[in-house]
């Protein structure tokens, strides 16, 4: 009995002495606690996500984020020679910060966006989520415990349709002069090359800061390094413009391949004339013309007289149907629509009325009629790949979209009949007599139409002819003549592109050479 009692007071005293130590803790000390509890504090850590790396078509690496002193920096491995085509990240903007990204998605002051090029075309695929590590710290900031930690989530991949290497080839035989060129695959509209000079190096927005070149590159009005000149830029097409006429012609009914017209050298309207180019250099002609030799000796006689009995509407609905004066929709941001007028277009934008003279011009590119050089490129693969025109695309898993356009294989055979002549001796093509591979191509020399004499170069071409695997145009701005200048250009490219080490391209001497 003795022996419960005593078991019984020392579970009272045991209770007691919790008693007093709850008390204690929560009466008396429980103010210290609450304090140190307010002194604590969970402080959350910022995990900065990688942007998604840029790849070419073959898995080499183009672009690619890095951790560099705590600083996400955005590396461009090919510097101005795909500056165009990458775009370049900075800062987001207040508007991008109030409003975020993407449907909604949040950013901070440290998120990078795409400025430009294939950065800010597909920002919501390269741009990853940001994690985040919550930690609880004491009053003096030592680490009390780790609450948890959301990772970053890296942005996707984007893989492109760029070949690295020909990009690059291509991109330093332009380099010196205001230029573009694309290079497509035939059948698909994908782009292997998308070239334009003067460039930028993106690097010094993103990785290795360099404000001045920066300032450098923003002010440059005359180079305009900024600018995509292959989808950013309108010209007058000049001569690569018939391909579309010759079409409209031969489709519409207007000639057969038998139509011939009489090349005079000159047509006299009133008190205007229209001249053959080789009358305008040399006082020579080129006696009777049908379509193919028109093609082969670019003869605007010809053209005129198509022009005149085809009508300047039907030339505008084909020119548009083979994609000129319409975006075409790439995936590069600030694509141009150029223009192919037309009377009512005229009328609206001048008060003035159209006149044969416009339609002499327009069915040779010249006037107002402007396109964009990826414009010509398509307008060239319509044609190689026998009436059917492609979804031009810089990426390279996009679906492959093409249409056909009603062409005629007999058409398409008389146009690529003029083309092959070009490129061949008796033909505007000089510099790529030489070639072993069958080429099919045309040039083109535009007016500025300015009141200098100034004329832009055209070369454009797909080879080789009878099984094209490529589509290549070339244009230097104010270059001059598009045999002279741009093809050269395409030559040197095509030299290696089919192996013909040994195939001599010639060009006229330049002015520091004997």
């Amino acid at each position: 009995m003795k022996r419960y009692w005593c078991i019984k007071l020392l579970i009272y005293l045991s209770f007691l002495v919790l008693l007093a130590g709850v008390l204690r803790l929560g009466w008396v000390r429980g103010g210290y606690y609450r304090q140190q509890a307010r002194d604590n504090k969970v402080t959350e850590t910022l995990i900065l996500a990688n942007r998604g790396q840029i790849v070419d078509r073959k898995g080499r690496l183009l672009v690619r984020s890095q951790e560099i002193e705590g600083v996400k920096r955005r590396q461009y491995l090919y510097g101005d020679a795909l500056g165009a085509i990458t775009g370049y990240v900075g800062k987001a903007d207040s508007d991008e910060l109030k409003y975020g990204v993407c449907g909604g998605k949040k950013l901070n002051n440290l998120s990078l966006i795409g400025r430009g090029g294939i950065e800010e075309s597909m920002e919501c695929q390269l741009l990853g989520t940001d994690g985040k590590k919550l930690t609880e710290t004491d009053a003096k900031g030592r680490l009390v415990r780790e609450l948890g930690t959301y990772p970053a989530v890296a942005g996707r991949e984007v893989e492109l349709s760029i070949d690295a290497y020909w990009q690059d080839k291509m991109y330093q035989l332009l380099t010196g002069r205001k230029a573009a060129a694309i290079v497509s695959e035939v059948g698909t509209g994908k782009i292997l090359v998308l070239a334009t000079s003067p460039s930028f190096d993106p690097n010094v927005f993103a990785y290795e800061p360099d404000t001045v070149r920066i300032k450098n590159y923003l002010e440059d009005k005359n180079g305009l390094p900024m600018m995509n000149r292959v989808v950013g830029a309108k010209y007058h097409p000049g001569s690569v413009f018939k391909l579309a006429v010759a079409v409209a012609g031969l489709e519409e009914g207007a000639i057969n391949e038998s139509t011939t017209f009489e090349d005079t050298g000159v047509i006299r309207v009133g008190e205007y004339s229209y001249n053959n180019w080789l009358w305008t250099k040399r006082g020579t002609t080129d006696g009777m013309v049908d379509i193919v030799k028109a093609i082969k000796r670019s003869n605007d006689i010809f053209f005129y007289r198509l022009g005149e009995t085809l009508g300047s509407e039907k030339i505008k609905k084909w020119a548009t149907k083979f994609g000129m004066g319409v975006k075409t929709g790439v995936e590069i941001p600030a694509e141009v629509e150029g223009l192919v007028p037309d009377a009512r277009w005229k009328e609206k934008t001048t008060g003035e009325k159209w006149f044969l003279g416009n339609t002499y011009h327009l069915s040779i590119g010249q006037g107002d009629v402007s396109v964009s050089p990826l414009q010509i490129n398509l307008e060239t693969s319509v044609i190689a790949n026998n009436g059917r025109k492609c979804q031009m695309s810089i990426l390279k898993n996009s679906e492959s979209k093409c249409e056909s356009l009603g062409i005629s294989s007999k058409t398409i055979n008389i146009v690529k009949a003029g083309m092959v002549e070009a490129c061949l001796r008796g033909g505007t093509a000089w510099p790529l007599f030489n070639f072993k591979t069958k080429l099919a191509c045309k040039t083109g020399t535009a007016e500025v139409g300015d009141g200098t004499k100034d004329t832009h170069a055209w070369l454009t071409a797909f080879a080789p002819a009878e099984n094209p695997q490529i589509v290549i145009t070339v244009l230097v701005e104010r270059g001059g003549e598009g045999s002279d200048i741009a093809a050269p250009i395409v030559g040197d490219f095509l030299k290696e592109w089919f192996e013909e080490p040994n195939t001599v391209v010639p060009r006229y001497p330049t002015k520091t050479e004997n």
